[in-house]
């Protein structure tokens, strides 16, 4: 358990350190375009390409570190209820249901980096780059969720003691 606590900090960090970058990527770009259309009356088409799709990585990113905190919306009106052997099961059945969509949603993603043979209009660049970030979302999502699981498991097994 201790190894697999450790992967994911790296992974963590990791994913924080990408999630800055395509942040300040975005805020860059943005700025940039926004200059050049008041200053030069010249817009930067491809800015567009490129801050859509590290938007896509920073929310999918951003889902799956918020998913490690247990900092995701959800409903804990039931919860609120039921003791913890009750929130223990229901919170496996979370984490199913959450695993199997990050992993649909990787599927898909990975369907599309496939078969998709396009190329940016501006840029010139192959789209199925921008699909790989759907990939990325969906695995860090899917691991973080069973990260927050065990880690909930193992803490209310010790609250218990």
């Amino acid at each position: 358990m201790e190894i697999y606590k450790k992967i994911m900090g790296v992974l963590t960090i990791v994913e924080k350190i990408i999630l800055a970058l395509s942040f300040m990527i975005v805020l860059v770009l943005t700025f940039g375009n926004v200059v050049a259309r008041k200053v030069f009356n010249h817009s930067w088409g491809f800015t567009e390409e490129i801050v859509v799709a590290m938007f896509v990585l920073l929310s999918l990113l951003a889902a799956g570190v918020a998913a490690q905190r247990a900092e995701l919306v959800n409903l804990s009106l039931v919860t609120e209820f039921i003791g913890l052997k009750g929130k223990k099961i229901l919170k496996v059945i979370e984490t199913v249901f959450c695993v199997i969509y990050s992993l649909i949603l990787t599927v898909q993603g990975w369907d599309r980096v496939m078969v998709d043979s396009k190329v940016s209009p501006i840029l010139h660049i192959p789209t199925r780059i921008f699909w790989c970030f759907i990939v990325i979302g969906g695995i860090s999502m899917a691991l973080h969720f069973v990260e927050n699981c065990i880690v909930y498991c193992l803490e209310t097994k010790e609250e218990k003691k």
